[in-house]
């Protein structure tokens, strides 16, 4: 029998973390899907120890409906980091594309054994969008912490809701998007977050903040108006322009979503990113 599946021995992590802050190296999920099987399709039972198993994976896939995400500490949440959409949000996906439909997710928390609880991903998700990332309080106590503030809403809080972005879309719907942009992008909460997320080194944060954004509507994730999408564009390409572009997965000199941008602001613009493109070029 095969009873568990994983890495390869020695290898670490599901993969999907990696994949997911590369935008420009894929096209669909279905890539990231087969990447996420290949990887943890290694099976551990009787006798075997990480033996290749693919297809008993992918079959076991196809009966799975619902998943589960142990929680032992309170130190992390869903959106400090990458493992949590690393491995169940890679989980739910291989198993949606497998079976044609998404898994029931489900959080177990016992940091307290003595009163351990169960509730639904999406609930559990979004209540710490809604009570942290999005919460006011929250933010003017980052800001505190300049550089470090600021790496911590886009290093960690905006790159990991992509990755559940794009393993969950059915949990990470648009409207998620537009509160993001209302907070980080136009200061929805009057907190000078907009001046804040400009100031000395901060600038290549927001730089990939707005990349995200852009990244969710070019693959289709989120459809805000027109006018909404040139502001973000346009937003991008000044800071593009003044700052170069700041050296990540979102930002790679052949993104495609360089391409919309320049399609979305003036010609002068347009050439400052690709300018900005031609200068970050190696051979």
């Amino acid at each position: 029998s095969l009873r568990v599946f994983g890495n390869a021995p020695g290898g670490y992590g599901a993969g999907l973390n990696r994949l997911v802050e590369r935008s420009g190296s894929w096209d669909t999920r279905g890539e990231l899907a087969d990447a996420w099987v290949r990887r943890m399709g290694h099976a551990y039972g009787v006798g075997m120890e990480g033996v290749p198993a693919h297809d008993a994976f992918t079959g076991r896939l196809e009966y799975t409906g619902r998943t589960f995400l142990g929680r032992a500490s309170n130190l992390y949440g869903l959106l400090d980091n990458n493992d949590a959409f690393d491995y169940l949000g890679g989980l739910s996906m291989a198993v949606e594309h497998a079976r044609g439909r998404a898994p029931d997710g489900r959080i177990l928390s016992h940091a307290d054994p003595s009163d351990p609880t169960m509730a639904p991903l999406q609930q559990e998700l979004l209540s710490e969008l809604r009570g942290r990332e999005l919460n006011p309080a929250w933010i003017a106590a980052l800001m505190e912490h300049g550089y470090a503030g600021a790496r911590t809403m886009g290093n960690e809080f905006l790159e990991n809701l992509w990755g559940w972005q794009v393993a969950n879309p059915d949990i990470v719907e648009p409207w998620v998007w537009d509160e993001v942009k209302r907070v980080y992008v136009d200061d929805g909460h009057d907190l000078g977050l907009d001046t804040f997320l400009e100031e000395g080194r901060n600038v290549h944060v927001k730089t990939n903040m707005l990349a995200i954004l852009l990244v969710a509507a070019d693959k289709g994730f989120w459809e805000p108006p027109p006018e909404e999408l040139r502001q973000v564009a346009e937003q991008f390409a000044r800071l593009v322009a003044a700052h170069g572009l700041p050296g990540s997965g979102h930002t790679r000199p052949d993104h495609p979503m360089l391409d919309m941008v320049q399609a979305q602001v003036d010609p002068e613009l347009a050439a400052a990113v690709r300018n900005a493109a031609d200068r970050a070029r190696v051979q």
